[in-house]
Formats: C-alpha cells, sequence, structure tokens
C-alpha cells in the first residue's frame, strides 16, 4: 500500500513546494516593480540641495530638511519611549507569570489583539491622552509617543516569544550557580537576546516610518524647521500623502518623498542586520 502512495506523495510535495516557491516570486516580483516604478518616478528629484533644503510651494520644490528632521524626532521619540516599555511587557510575562498560567496566556492575547487595532484609532488615543490630556498640544512629542503606543504590542509580543524560545539550559545553569532573578536577566538572557532584539527593534521601526494616519492629528502638518520637541512637524509619510492627495502636481514630488523613505528604511536595516549577525557570529565563535 505505501509502495503505491509513494509516487502521489511526491509529487503532491513537489506540487506544494513548487506553489510556495511561485508565491514568494510573485511577492518579491510586486514589490520589486512598486520599489521600481518608486524609483523611476523620483531619482530625478533626490539630490543634496532636496536633502539640504526647506520645501516651498506646498512641497512642489525645494527640499525636505526640515521634514526630515521631524521624521527622525519623532522616531527617536518612538523608539526611545517604547523600547524600555516592550522589555518591561515581554519580561513581567516571561520571568515573572508562570508560563502557561491564564494570566500570562490572556496578557499575551491583549498584546496580540492591540497590535491589530487600527492607527486612526492609536491616532485618536494619542490625540486626547498625550495632546489635550497631558498638554502636548499638536507636536512631535504628542507623535512619537503615540507611535510608541502603537509598536509596544507589537514589540513586547515579539520579545515575549523570543525570550520564551531561550533553551532552558541557560535558565537552569544560573538558577544552579546560585545566579538571583534580576542577574539572570541582566547577565544572560538580555545579552543573548541582544541580537533579536535589535531586529524586532527594527520591525518597529519600519511600523512607525510608515505611519500617517496616526500622526494627521498628533505632529501636525507644519513643514517649517522644529525648535522643540513641543512643536508641530510634518513627518515624510504626512508629507507623501499630502503631495500625493491634496496638492495638484506633486506626484513626482512625492515619489522623490517616497524614494527617499524607502531609502532611510533599508539603510536602518541594513545596519541593523549587520550588527545583528555580528553579534550572532561573536557568540558563535565563543561557543566553538
Amino acid at each position: 500500500m505505501s509502495d503505491r502512495t509513494a509516487p502521489l506523495r511526491r509529487l503532491v510535495g513537489h506540487a506544494i513546494h513548487g506553489a510556495i516557491l511561485a508565491m514568494v516570486a510573485l511577492t518579491v516580483l510586486t514589490y520589486g516593480a512598486i520599489l521600481f516604478d518608486i524609483a523611476l518616478s523620483g531619482i530625478g528629484g533626490l539630490d543634496l540641495d532636496y536633502l539640504t533644503t526647506a520645501p516651498q510651494m506646498s512641497g512642489r520644490a525645494g527640499g525636505v530638511l526640515p521634514i526630515l528632521v521631524s521624521t527622525l524626532v519623532v522616531l527617536a521619540v518612538a523608539v526611545l519611549a517604547a523600547l524600555p516599555v516592550s522589555l518591561c511587557a515581554a519580561l513581567f510575562v516571561t520571568e515573572i507569570l508562570l508560563p502557561n498560567s491564564a494570566w500570562a496566556r490572556m496578557f499575551r492575547a491583549s498584546l496580540l489583539v492591540l497590535a491589530c487595532v487600527p492607527s486612526i484609532a492609536f491616532g485618536f488615543f494619542g490625540a486626547e491622552v498625550f495632546g489635550r490630556g497631558l498638554g502636548f498640544g499638536v507636536s512631535l512629542l504628542t507623535g512619537g509617543l503615540t507611535l510608541a503606543t502603537m509598536i509596544v504590542p507589537i514589540c513586547a509580543f515579539a520579545l515575549v516569544e523570543t525570550f520564551r524560545l531561550l533553551p532552558c539550559g541557560y535558565r537552569y545553569g544560573a538558577l544552579a550557580l546560585g545566579a538571583s532573578r534580576s542577574r539572570f536577566i541582566f547577565q544572560v538572557l538580555l545579552p543573548l537576546s541582544l541580537p533579536q532584539i535589535l531586529s524586532i527593534l527594527m520591525l518597529g521601526m519600519g511600523r512607525a516610518l510608515a505611519e500617517t494616519a496616526a500622526l494627521l492629528f498628533t505632529s501636525g502638518y507644519s513643514d517649517r524647521m522644529p525648535q522643540s520637541l513641543l512643536d508641530p512637524g510634518r513627518v515624510l509619510s504626512v508629507h507623501i500623502y499630502d503631495l500625493a492627495m491634496n496638492i495638484p502636481g506633486g506626484d513626482r514630488s512625492a515619489a522623490t518623498a517616497a524614494l527617499l523613505l524607502v531609502g532611510m528604511f533599508l539603510i536602518v536595516s541594513a545596519g541593523v542586520l549587520l550588527i545583528s549577525s555580528r553579534m550572532q557570529s561573536s557568540r558563535g565563535a565563543l561557543h566553538a
């Protein structure tokens, strides 16, 4: 019986393998075509003057220096606020709560639900809590903190899974040597998980760089150079949306700004992946 069905199983396996390769190829080609179209439309306007001058004529001319500064400030606020909260939440689930307890399962489920909340809801939350409640108004600080609330569930959920996948031998070895819980966390768990933490941080940064809806209500539309965290500022994603949807003749400038945004993400991703791979290589060499 098994000899008769073996060719059929091999055929089904080859078909599934081919279908997976076809879907991967289709995904890569689709994204490649999108990137090629953006690059073809926007590469002509991307030069040093574009990066070092202020926008003119509502963005149809000039550069994006104030917008680039606002983007980097909002991103920095979001990452600096989200990373410690995400780490604390993940450590609470994995190191304080029992691994398979009802509370741990509920906490992980809550993080997953929060990660699926539409970004526009986070925008209203940020405008009410940070803008009106805390008095930050429409500002870069409000926008950054709003983005932090968006990426915390994503980063925390991924960190929980990362910490759970750490081999039990490390934990048992630390306990056998008499290490306290805090010592295990800071001297074993976090150093060993640092490459994965950087990769998860990159995921959160990608979500923050691409966000538009939440920042419409929080960071503002101003294209002037911000002087402080409490000044409003337009980030690149909002600038692209405004040029493409509200500014007649702004399509080419929108494509240039989109190319810059993609380039920023690729540079940040490449840097984080390079650091992460070097850390993993160094750790492998030490184990060897």
